[in-house]
């Protein structure tokens, strides 16, 4: 009998005197620019790690990026006991919180602090034990990774005022309005932005994986396309929430 795969437990980068970036130049920029404009706590630094290589992340939070995501904050709680090892219980959940609209693997860059930041001693790192935990896209425009740092550094920013938010449409809620008070875009030029990264985005996926297949509901006529065909039946969300024969899905092409 087949049993079911366990997830990888989170293990991110071991506790420093300060924060861990594997990222280029520009988004270290921008971090340092954001942090401070958000008046984030210095002391909060060691707990600080980013990346711009989706299999990195990965492995720091157990979890896997979807494609179309452009970047990732992650809140990884401390432990409820010491860790022996650089890998956290599996009893920990994340809480991630993603910008989809995120294919490069980015060469990880030499650990150092953040420019214009003060110096943090080595043992404020021992007492952290919480983990902010961040990807950003390398494969954007400039513009893109300016905003996408400023982004999640606002998820970081709730995390760390107790009052975390989850997404009720992207570029359309309470976090949009905030991302653009704080880079100062309009909305409108931060939903057109969203856009672009989007279509660049399933432009490059439609090229790896070509749609093959389209499926359609006999009841509302809506179409799914599919680089792949169901492995079973499958019926239409849009007319009932759970599986339904009555909407089942019927291959077109």
């Amino acid at each position: 009998m087949a049993t079911a795969r366990r997830k990888p437990a989170p293990a991110p980068p071991l506790g420093q005197s300060g924060p861990v970036l594997h990222c280029d130049q520009a988004v270290q920029r921008w971090l340092d620019h954001y942090w401070q404009k958000l008046r984030l706590p210095t002391h909060e630094l060691p707990a600080l790690a980013i990346t711009q290589d989706r299999q990195e992340y990965t492995r720091w939070t157990g979890k896997r990026l979807n494609f179309m995501v452009l970047g990732c904050y992650c809140y990884l709680p401390a432990p409820a006991k010491p860790a022996k090892s650089s890998h956290l219980p599996r009893s920990i959940k994340p809480a991630l919180h993603t910008r989809s609209i995120s294919t490069t693997s980015q060469a990880r860059m030499p650990v150092q602090p953040l420019p214009g930041f003060e110096e943090v001693h080595e043992q404020s790192s021992l007492q952290v034990g919480h983990r902010h935990l961040v990807f950003i896209e390398p494969d954007m425009q400039p513009q893109s990774i300016e905003v996408t740092v400023a982004h999640e550094l606002i998820h970081l920013a709730d995390r760390v005022n107790g009052t975390p938010r989850r997404h009720r449409h992207h570029g359309y809620d309470s976090i949009a309005a905030d991302e653009a008070a704080i880079t100062g875009y309009g909305l409108e030029a931060l939903r057109q932005l969203l856009h672009e990264e989007s279509v660049r985005r399933e432009h490059v996926r439609r090229e790896r994986r070509p749609i093959r297949y389209l499926y359609q509901c006999p009841n509302c006529g809506k179409e799914y396309p599919r680089a792949r065909r169901y492995s079973q039946a499958v019926s239409c969300s849009h007319c009932d929430k759970i599986y339904n024969p009555r909407f089942r899905l019927l291959l077109r092409t």
